[in-house]
């Protein structure tokens, strides 16, 4: 393998070549030093991930920039370690086809063919359904956290004793439960755990060595501390051992898998070249089963998304976050079979598109991408170097002290020109103030793209930030344009 070590303002960013034996043509050479570029300007910003980035099986970028753990400055490489967050889905969905092959179930069965004390209102719903977040389960359970240990039966109990969104087939509604039930299914009919039949079945036979939860022999200096308003958030691995050393049923095949891109691109030939489970199953996998969106540009398959690029070519997507990590895999076979993978351990509103920045650097030989600034200044309390701070700082007022409703709407009809999103701004406004009562306000994030974090501190000296809901993003007339990414 040849490393090409490039020395970024003090910071060394590892770029690997092609590990194909064909050497790239003059236009791809030219697409790679374009993507090493840009990956260049994302590290002197602040940014840091792993992205990988292939055409008709060639890989022309595998690499990362920034640092996976600041204590220890080490570097993120390609081996780096990240969570696949919903990537996982796929992993389930994948699984679950495989066993259809085997004729241990069928997508149609539904659910009370596996599993025992199922409600009337639930025991028809399919597995077809789970994996097309058309069950009408909710989403979440309540107070349920990703890390939160629960017993695999109070985990169905609690989901069984709650109501459904719709009835069953009616519409889509994106689910993480959904998966969860599934990843149970596969252990009913398997008698294995989750992730030893995904072990055994799935990443054994795509000679996917550093996939898993707890399973794989991990090197703990590859794993990637996740940074959220610049302070760590440790690693899934530490969570986990942390508590109950167990993966939670909160999170067990819904997300969290732990890969790097290279990994999931040796996921990718190994479903292209149908090792996992046959053409028959993978087009399953990939077709656009339901309509996801209004205007019916985008479905949902098993665990990807199918929609139309820019290009009006076939486009086959997911994404994974926890708020903190952030991954996305981007599959476009109308178009010398491009894959973009893409992992970061700090998100926000910009980093979140790199993936889509990189696709259209490589599609559009002119186009100059976005790249994210995180590089940051912290303002304490009263601090209003300029406008923004002025608007963040009568927010923050109106936060944390009663308010009559009639202020929380001047505030919003003033700093909020899209009329569409009041109404989802109150409601998270209402719901923050109830949350942060008795909090104060510690310090404010600026960064350099125009965003800000806002972080609080209880009465009892806990420092918490006002996320997921009230990330500010800002424009140049100083107006609110997004909240919470």
């Amino acid at each position: 393998m040849k490393k090409l070590l490039i020395l970024i303002i003090g910071v060394i960013i590892t770029f690997n070549s092609c590990k194909e034996s064909n050497k790239l043509s003059k236009t791809e050479n030219i697409l790679k030093n374009r993507i090493e570029s840009y990956i260049e300007e994302c590290n002197k910003n602040g940014g840091s991930g792993s992205i990988l980035v292939a055409q008709e099986g060639k890989v022309l970028f595998s690499g990362g920039f920034g640092v996976s753990n600041r204590n220890e400055n080490f570097q993120i490489t390609e081996e780096t370690i990240f969570t696949t967050g919903s990537i996982t889905k796929q992993f389930t969905a994948t699984a679950i086809l495989k066993l259809q092959e085997e004729g241990k179930l069928s997508v149609q069965d539904s659910i009370s063919k596996f599993l025992v004390n199922v409600p009337i209102d639930k025991k028809d719903i399919t597995i077809h359904q789970l994996l097309t977040h058309t069950s009408g389960i909710r989403g979440n359970l309540n107070n349920a956290g990703d890390f939160t240990p629960i017993e695999k039966e109070d985990f169905l109990n609690q989901i069984f004793h709650s109501s459904l969104n719709f009835p069953p087939g009616s519409m889509h509604r994106y689910s993480n439960i959904g998966y969860s039930i599934l990843a149970i299914i596969i252990e009913e009919i398997t008698q294995l755990d989750y992730e030893e039949y995904l072990q055994q079945e799935l990443f054994s036979k795509a000679k996917m060595k550093n996939t898993g939860y707890l399973l794989p022999k991990w090197d703990e200096t590859k794993m990637a501390h996740a940074y959220k308003c610049q302070e760590n958030r440790a690693t899934h691995l530490e969570k986990w051992k942390s508590t109950s050393n167990q993966v939670s049923y909160h999170l067990k095949g819904n997300g969290g898998i732990l890969s790097t891109p290279s990994d999931l691109y040796k996921w990718y030939i190994a479903l292209k070249k149908n090792i996992i489970i046959d053409e028959k199953s993978f087009e399953q996998l990939v077709h656009p089963q339901v309509s996801v969106s209004e205007n019916g540009k985008f479905h949902y398959g098993y665990g990807w998304v199918i929609s139309k690029s820019d290009r009006n070519t076939k486009k086959i997507e997911h994404n994974g976050s926890n708020g903190v990590f952030y991954a996305k895999f981007i599959r476009l076979p109308e178009e010398k079979h491009t894959v973009i993978i893409y992992m970061t351990n700090q998100v926000r509103y910009d980093t979140k598109n790199n993936a889509e920045e990189l696709e259209k650097l490589i599609f559009d030989k002119n186009y100059t991408p976005m790249v994210p600034k995180m590089n940051s200044t912290k303002y304490f309390s009263g601090e209003e170097p300029n406008e923004n701070m002025e608007v963040v700082n009568e927010f923050v007022s109106i936060l944390l002290k009663t308010k009559t409703e009639q202020t929380i709407e001047n505030f919003i009809k003033t700093h909020i020109p899209n009329t569409a999103k009041h109404k989802r701004f109150k409601e998270y406004f209402l719901a923050m103030q109830e949350e942060f009562k008795d909090y104060k306000l510690v310090h404010t994030l600026e960064y350099e793209d125009d965003t800000y974090d806002i972080l609080l501190e209880s009465k009892q000296g806990v420092i918490e930030e006002l996320t997921p809901c009230f990330d500010l993003k800002f424009n140049e007339q100083n107006q609110i344009t997004a909240f919470g990414w």
